[in-house]
This record gives structure tokens, C-alpha cells and sequence, in this order.
């Protein structure tokens, strides 16, 4: 957004974008008092809020009150002092915006920090994810994929110089289990941010190892909180089912606000795949599950007018399991996710286009996804996969049905794209549209937030935790 103050004589725009705060000053030595007029693109007023500014000797003293601030963003950098801004005026580098009082202090960060996550989100959504995740019980269900354990503990350990006495972020905490791998790593402070109510628990575990002194848990919404210092290093498990369900990678990319210019992200990126499969007893059995409202009489009342929602919400609900890899069908294509150049807003709508041609016949009944994660490291770069061709993890694989399977004869092409766009929910609803050269058309209309898990179906096989060392 760009902020334009007006006083008698003098204009001074201020450009807000979320990683910078650019201030042109032409008058010097003199208080400026007026009134913050936010504006969008088009020129239109949006909001105001008082400001005092004064100017004097390359410094900048300036006081806010608390409205209207919220369309302000995310500054180059916050210190306890205040906030490091960026002047443009020949001759002069970097300065410090000193408030005049704590309170303005405050009041400031909390506007700056609050980004889009109450815009974006259902606040009912919210409080039901911080009451799952406080459960010791899902943390463990996490903690033992020794899979996802072991893979984080060796990017972390194998690549010990980037956290060796260095500060490190943990963004969603939990237990606190990447902030000790960071501590075993030689980290000279760690500050382990979780939002839920987990973090008593997770402060339990640090004083029980003693480790007070290197772990500080800070309980709230990543958004929210203020960090002393910059970071060298931000440690994180922000996946969900599908890679994006669950929009915690949204705040993950957000944490890079407090991180030094050579700092790393560990996951790094991520890469999304998805494959078409053929599995006719899968879309059978998903079919049979609304012969039920089928009924013609039942209790002397026909359900059949209710068949056609049934269907949508029986093939809206995305099946998550261990996928046998022989009803793959093709080569996957991909999306990939680089974290340390990502913004909040490039997770908003994703989509992920595709074209098939086979040699043989194909029935399609469907998509299947899975992604990796890349941990870049100084020294090594170790991956972590949730393919079907890997060990499995608590994320398994997702396939999405569509609404009627795709028939495609021999060297008949088959294109469309998956398109995947934020909810309020904290996940996404997520479109297929097929299409075929002989005008054949199928979709599907997934809601993430609702899977089916198949978990008892034969195929996964759990993993043997002794293959692991984490001794």
C-alpha cells in the first residue's frame, strides 16, 4: 500500500510493502504533525490515523496512535529501540524511527505484525487448530513418523555449521523437538514460537533437560509476537495433507521477516507432484457410499432427490493414504515452492497445469499427489519425501476423484489443470478440470479440509523405527 501524509506545505509519501519501509524527507529539524491517509491502487481513500514525525540529524522521532493502523506492513526490521527504516535522501543510510513513548512502540509493532492471518482465517477454524495440536497425543502421533524425525534431526545435525552458535527461530514449535536438534547443533539461543497451549508443555521438556538458557518458548501467533534480535537460521514443520492444507506455510514464509540476509530455512523448498491413476474399485467403492440415498421408500420417503449431493460430498473429500504406485499412470508433473523467496500472497491460488498422451488405453479415475522437502544446507542438502515409492509418513498420499472416470484411447490427448484457492478454513478448495481431444470433460471439486483416510486397506506397511539412529 502507499501512505500519503499531508501537511500545509509538505507531502511526505511513505511506500509500505512487506519487507520495507521507504521514507522521503526533504524537510530537516522541524515536527511534522497531520494525518496518515492510506490509499489503494486506484487513488481512493482508505483509511487515516494521527502521526507526529520530527526530523533531526539524520533521525526520526515519531509517535501513532492506535487507529486505522492495520493496512500498515511489515518493516525492513524492529529492534527494541524501534524501527529500522530505509531513507532515500542522497547522503544518508540507514536510520533508526525512535518512538516517543513505549506505548507508541506497542502499538506499532502490533499493527505491523498482524499481516493478513485474522483477514484470512475463520476465528472458530483457528481455536479448533491450537486445541488439536495441544494434545500430547498428536505430537506424538507426529514425533514417532520416524520418517520425518530422523530426516529433520540429520538435515539439522549434518549440517551443524549453520546452527552452531547461532540464534534460530522455530516457527510452530510443538513439543519443542526442532529446537532441540537446533540446541544438540550447537545453537547459542533458540526462540521456539507456538500459538498453542502446547507450549507449557514444550517449556516442561526445556527445563527438564536444562536447557533454559538456550530455549526460549513464546507463546502466541507468529504474527503477533516481536523477537528481539534477527535470526541466522528458521527451523519449522509447517506441512500439512497435500503439502499446503492446514495454511501454516502462509506464517512460515512470514517468519522470514526477522531472518539476516544470509540466514537459511530448513525445509527450504518443497515440490508438489501430481500423477493421474487409474483405480476403478476405488471409484466404485466411493460410488457405493451414496447408494444410500438412492432409496426410492424409505420410511415412505424418497431419498433419491438428495443422490446428487451425496455424490459431491463423497467425491469432494480427498483420500488420504499409502497408495500402491502401480495405479500411477504417466509421469507426474510438478509445482515447485521455494521458501526463501516467497511471499504470504503466492499461496493464495495455486494451480498446477498438465497434458497426457498414451501409447495404450487408459481409464483415469483420478489424481494423486505427494511432495518432497529439501533441506539446503551449507554443508548437504537432505530430502525428505512423502512419494509412494518411500518409506510412508504420517502424511501418506492424497488422490482426488473425479466426478466420472476418463476414457482415452490411443494417443488421445488429455489436458486441464488442478487449481487449488485459499478458504477460510485453514485449507483450500481445490478444482480438476479434465479435457479430452474428443470434447470429454470430468472435474472434481475437492474440499481439503475433509479427507477420507483409508488406512485399513492392506497396502501400507509401518515403518521399522530401529532402521533409524537417533542415539
Amino acid at each position: 500500500c502507499v501512505c500519503v501524509c499531508v501537511w500545509n506545505t509538505l507531502t511526505l509519501t511513505v511506500t509500505v510493502t512487506s519487507c520495507t519501509m521507504l521514507v522521503v524527507v526533504d524537510v530537516e529539524g522541524c515536527l511534522l504533525n497531520g494525518e496518515v491517509v492510506v490509499v489503494d491502487g486506484n487513488g481512493s481513500k482508505q483509511s487515516q490515523s494521527q502521526l507526529q514525525l520530527r526530523v533531526e540529524n539524520g533521525s526520526v522521532f515519531v509517535s501513532l496512535d492506535e487507529s486505522h493502523l492495520e493496512e500498515l506492513g511489515v518493516p525492513t526490521q524492529v529492534t527494541k529501540q524501534g524501527l529500522v527504516v530505509n531513507f532515500s535522501v542522497e547522503g544518508r543510510g540507514d536510520v533508526v524511527a525512535t518512538f516517543s513513548s513505549e506505548r507508541d512502540l506497542k502499538v506499532f509493532l502490533t499493527a505491523c505484525s498482524a499481516s493478513e492471518f485474522h483477514d484470512s482465517r475463520d476465528s472458530s477454524s483457528v481455536a479448533e487448530y491450537f486445541k488439536y495440536y495441544a494434545h500430547l497425543s498428536q505430537q506424538q502421533n507426529m514425533m514417532q513418523d520416524m520418517v520425518r524425525t530422523s530426516t529433520y534431526r540429520d538435515a539439522i545435525l549434518k549440517n551443524f555449521p549453520d546452527f552452531k552458535d547461532k540464534v534460530v527461530l522455530d516457527v510452530g514449535a510443538g513439543s519443542g523437538l526442532l529446537s532441540f536438534f537446533a540446541a544438540q547443533a550447537g545453537a547459542k539461543k533458540v526462540y521456539a514460537i507456538e500459538g498453542s497451549n502446547m507450549a507449557s508443555c514444550a517449556r516442561a521438556l526445556v527445563e527438564g533437560n536444562n536447557l533454559s538458557d538456550v530455549i526460549e518458548v513464546i507463546q502466541g501467533k507468529l504474527e503477533e509476537v516481536t523477537l528481539p534480535e534477527n535470526v541466522d537460521a528458521i527451523v519449522s514443520e509447517p506441512l500439512g495433507i497435500m503439502l499446503v492444507n492446514e495454511r501454516m506455510l502462509e506464517s512460515y514464509v512470514h517468519a522470514r521477516k526477522w531472518l539476516k540476509p544470509e540466514g537459511r530455512m530448513f525445509p527450504s523448498n518443497s515440490t508438489m507432484f501430481l500423477c493421474p491413476f487409474s483405480d476403478s474399485s476405488l471409484y466404485m467403492e466411493t460410488y457405493n457410499r451414496t447408494s444410500f440415498w438412492q432409496t426410492p421408500y424409505f420410511c415412505g420417503i424418497d431419498l433419491s432427490s438428495l443422490h446428487s449431493e451425496s455424490m459431491k460430498e463423497c467425491f469432494g473429500q480427498p483420500c488420504v493414504e499409502q497408495i500402491n504406485p502401480t495405479c500411477l499412470v504417466g509421469q507426474p508433473v510438478t509445482k515447485f515452492f521455494d521458501y526463501m523467496t516467497m511471499k504470504e500472497s503466492d499461496f493464495y491460488e495455486i494451480e498446477i497445469p498438465f497434458s497426457y498422451k498414451f501409447e495404450e488405453p487408459q481409464e483415469i479415475h483420478g489424481f494423486a499427489s505427494w511432495f518432497d522437502n529439501d533441506f539446503v544446507g551449507s554443508r548437504e542438502v537432505v530430502t525428505l519425501s512423502t512419494s509412494p515409492f518411500s518409506p510412508v509418513t504420517h502424511w501418506y498420499q492424497v488422490r482426488l476423484l473425479l466426478d466420472r472416470p476418463v476414457l482415452l484411447q490411443p494417443n488421445e490427448e488429455m489436458h486441464g489443470a488442478l487449481s487449488m484457492k485459499i478458504n477460510r478454513i485453514q485449507s483450500y478448495d481445490v478444482t480438476i478440470e479434465v479435457h479430452t481431444d474428443k470434447g470429454v470433460t470430468s472435474t472434481a471439486k475437492i474440499n481439503l479440509k475433509e479427507p477420507n483416510f483409508r488406512f485399513g486397506y492392506g497396502y501400507a506397511t509401518p515403518t521399522d523405527a530401529s532402521q533409524f539412529n537417533l542415539s
